[in-house]
């Protein structure tokens, strides 16, 4: 019966990625649940807002419900990506504005207020191993911030992607592949090990 669960517990880890604010709930999660994350590969990275930015996403959060969310689209593709995207790749900068653009002013409005009271998850409790990929560009997950969450994680490794802004997935997404399939085949080649020996 031991055995079986074992065996259970071991298909059942995953490897979990998140990207912005959605990086905060994987870290969360790897700390409450350590036995089922193999690895975790955050884009954008947050730890938690800082106060002057809990009070812009407040901010936010009122004009998306006055307003809609043609003003917060256009703010964001301007602060959101890179200089070179914004001049380069033209599409990529429209599919972020869409995306800014299908989402209700009311459930944007409900994110805005859920990241303002975010808390920071205690790095020390996550020991997988994590990919932390941010753009040298960001704004809202520097480089900065990255690097002190790697010095926090116990096997943490850090990418800066150059001429690359918060968008990190849709501006260098061939960049984001390759180093996320090595992070990948890193943590199976580990889990190979780990259950033949």
């Amino acid at each position: 019966m031991r055995h079986r669960h074992r065996k259970e517990s071991r298909h059942s880890e995953r490897s979990r990625s998140g990207a912005f604010h959605g990086t905060i709930v994987c870290q969360h999660f790897a700390v409450a649940n350590p036995s089922l994350v193999r690895g975790l590969a955050l884009f954008g990275p947050l730890l938690e807002p800082p106060a002057p930015a809990r009070q812009a996403l407040r901010d936010r959060d009122a004009l998306a419900r006055r307003e809609g969310m043609a003003e917060i689209a256009d703010s964001v593709v301007q602060s959101g990506t890179s200089r070179e995207t914004k001049e380069r790749q033209p599409a990529t900068v429209a599919l972020v504005r869409e995306i800014m653009m299908r989402q209700p002013g009311e459930r944007y409005a409900q994110n805005c207020d859920a990241l303002a009271n975010a808390q920071a998850a205690d790095l020390s409790q996550i020991t997988c191993p994590v990919l932390l990929m941010t753009g040298d560009e960001d704004v809202v997950a520097p480089p900065a911030t990255a690097r002190t969450m790697e010095q926090k994680l116990e096997r943490a490794r850090t990418v800066i992607l150059p001429r690359c802004g918060h968008w990190t997935i849709f501006e260098c997404p061939r960049e984001v592949n390759r180093e996320l399939q090595g992070f990948l085949r890193t943590i199976h080649l580990s889990g190979h090990s780990r259950t033949h020996t």
